[in-house]
């Protein structure tokens, strides 16, 4: 048994002349006094005692205090310091630590990367780069690229990459025709604004997040007008390229659309006016252009309301939150969640009915659906309990689950990337079908009459009309959807849509489409036979059909079979149909990927919002100085992701960047 001993006189021999001496008064030890008191002696051998936690193995043969101490002081330089072994108490020498070197392949362009990314696309907080944890990681690998990181230039690294994007976009959309989507929420006692861009690009419909802008002020239709108009200005984007504008329903949102179209009235209205003779009486050119323009161009920008929303709307039509038996179901949710009901949820492996919110959609749905589908549980769980007894409530989960299954289908399948109008059409009729099969359920015929007054409702816009024509799963021989007259109105939509796709990308050399007021008639080699055509028509008869307005007639043709065409599966892809005729009916393929690339619902900015919530937390509310700009400029990065990786490689000119010194990178003087 090992016990810990004083001094034995024969160690007193290991103890020097200096160390025995060294002692400041009577009643303080010496350095050998308090070493003796630190190990533990077997015999003439002394073992390290001074931390029985640490594993030390260090033993002497013949204890020799001055060198125990030495020991002590580099393997355990904390304790040895509690203890009084350092002459100077504020000395501490600290053994370094041999760590082994290791080969790893990385350059400034990934490591920058992967702090972007970090920061923008995990919400890193920038208060993470002073981490020591962090800096124990990162440190090691700036100081071998000689790459300086602090908040400061990583400000400026996010600046630089969001101008690129910026950049990028601007250049994306040049003289493209675009549908926005713009909606706003509160965060954090931050109100913002977002707004989202769909387009075409290489035949792929493309999503992108133009802004994410505070506001401080009341949201009127003005105002909100205002602040697009700001954010397209960056862009290099006007009015007259934007096709649609989807929104919710919210009266600001509306208002605002409706004032982005007498914008771009004013506009068209103006270009109009310098065009004319300068000679001829403004006032009567007013009057005329107000007559006429005034009317042509206020639909130019179409405005698509949101379709999730508007099926919410349709759902609290026939039942929302004020609903007694709503309220009643809800209170029992809220009820379980009680302490003592644990037990009872534990051992059955049940799961809470979730209380639902008002800015999520589905959310009674959700709520009913739980109960539902754990009938058997609830129903034994009031018999123990009878405050949470559901008699009464029964029959009312069980017909709203039912009646609105369709719906929540319908609302998830439509919170996808990019639903097409046409196909949200096809969505909402197969609810309707669902809904309509329903018999004995109290709410299948409110639900099916309210369904179809708000489908109406969005069917009037033209973008949906287009949509729906240029679709042969509802346009095709012998449908019933249009009526002659409206098939008129919808050709008359399209081709003047054409002509604005035609003024902001002019036809090239080798261009397929052709201005329908401009034939594209190829001259002959040779005219020395001109005047043969008279000899064949003397010959043969007939006339010929005049060059001038070919591809006008041509188009027409076209436009006008898509009446005549054969009908198609309701799983038929409109996209690809479309694709496939990019040759053939360049016109009309121009037109389809404008109209199809329209977004039928605002899914996309309620992500972008809900990666807004995911930056702004509870616990980080600011991003210190220069704070907006910097948030805006993580949202630029983590919302856009796939211009991020394009612009990366070419963020920086990366042989010269990788020979600068750190003094020489980018830093913010702002902060």
């Amino acid at each position: 048994m090992e016990t810990k001993s004083t001094v034995p006189k024969s160690a007193d021999s290991g103890m020097s002349a200096g160390i025995r001496s060294r002692r400041r008064n009577k009643n303080e030890k010496t350095l050998a006094e308090i070493a003796s008191e630190l190990v533990i002696f077997e015999g003439s051998r002394a073992r390290c005692h001074i931390d029985a936690h640490s594993g030390c193995n260090y033993e002497q043969k013949t204890f020799d205090a001055q060198n125990f101490v030495r020991d002590c002081r580099i393997q355990h330089p904390e304790i040895a310091l509690l203890k009084g072994l350092f002459k100077n108490q504020d000395t501490v020498i600290k053994k370094p630590r041999l760590i082994a070197k290791r080969p790893i392949a990385i350059d400034r362009q990934l490591f920058l990367e992967a702090l972007l990314k970090l920061i923008s696309y995990h919400n890193m907080p920038l208060a993470s780069l002073d981490w020591e944890g962090f800096k124990l990681i990162i440190d090691p690998i700036a100081d071998a690229l000689k790459f300086k990181i602090n908040r400061s230039n990583v400000k400026n690294h996010l600046t630089m990459a969001a101008d690129k994007i910026r950049q990028a976009m601007k250049e994306e959309m040049s003289k493209k025709l675009i549908s926005l989507k713009i909606d706003s929420a509160s965060r954090h006692n931050r109100s913002v604004l977002g707004i989202n861009v769909q387009y075409c690009l290489s035949d792929v419909v493309v999503i992108r997040t133009l802004a994410m802008l505070e506001v401080s002020q009341r949201q009127t239709a003005s105002f909100l007008k205002t602040r697009i108009l700001e954010a397209l200005k960056i862009y290099g984007v006007s009015l007259d390229q934007v096709f649609s504008v989807t929104v919710d329903n919210g009266a600001n949102m509306c208002a605002a659309v409706r004032e982005l179209k007498v914008e771009f009235e004013r506009a068209m209205i103006t270009e109009v006016m310098i065009e004319q003779d300068d000679n001829e009486d403004q006032d009567n050119v007013q009057r005329k252009l107000s007559a006429g323009l005034l009317d042509e161009f206020q639909n130019q920008i179409n405005l698509i309301r949101c379709s999730v929303h508007t099926l919410q709307l349709a759902i609290l039509d026939v039942v929302n939150k004020s609903n007694e038996s709503v309220k009643a179901v809800t209170e029992i949710a809220k009820r379980t969640k009680n302490v003592k009901y644990k037990t009872n949820f534990k051992e059955s492996s049940a799961s809470y009915p979730p209380v639902w919110n008002v800015t999520r959609w589905c959310g009674i749905y959700h709520m009913m659906q739980s109960f539902v589908s754990q009938e058997n549980f609830f129903k034994q769980l009031a018999e123990e309990y009878p405050e949470l007894d559901l008699t009464e409530q029964w029959p009312f989960i069980q017909d709203y689950q039912h009646a609105f299954k369709p719906l929540y289908i319908c609302t998830k399948t439509m919170q996808e990337a990019h639903v097409t109008l046409p196909d949200f059409y096809k969505q909402w009729l197969m609810a309707l079908s669902e809904v309509r099969k329903l018999s004995n359920n109290q709410f299948a015929a409110s639900l099916h009459e309210s369904l179809t007054k708000r489908l109406t409702n969005l069917r009037n816009s033209q973008a949906f009309k287009m949509a729906l024509y240029l679709d042969p799963r509802f346009n095709f021989c012998g449908s019933k959807l249009f009526t002659a007259g409206e098939k008129a109105e919808i050709q008359e939509y399209i081709i003047s849509l054409y002509e604005r796709i035609r003024r902001l990308r002019p036809p090239t050399s080798t261009d397929n489409t052709t201005s329908l007021n401009v034939s594209s008639t190829s001259e002959s080699t040779s005219d020395s036979y001109g005047g043969f055509d008279d000899v064949m028509t003397e010959l043969f008869g007939g006339s010929l059909i005049s060059n001038e307005g070919s591809s006008t007639s041509r188009f027409m043709k076209q436009l006008k079979a898509l009446e005549a065409e054969e009908r198609q599966g309701h799983n038929y892809d409109v996209w690809n149909h479309w694709l496939a005729r990019k040759h053939t009916h360049p016109e009309l393929y121009a037109v389809a990927m404008v109209v199809l690339a329209a977004p039928s619902s605002q899914a996309s900015v309620e992500r972008s919002f809900s990666a807004l919530g995911s930056i702004l937390t509870d616990s980080r509310t600011g991003l210190g100085e220069g704070g907006e700009e910097t948030l805006s400029n993580i949202l630029m990065i983590k919302l856009n992701r796939d211009l991020f990786q394009k612009i990366l490689p070419g963020l920086y000119d990366w042989k010269t960047f990788e020979s600068e010194e750190p003094e020489s990178l980018p830093t913010d003087t702002s902060s």
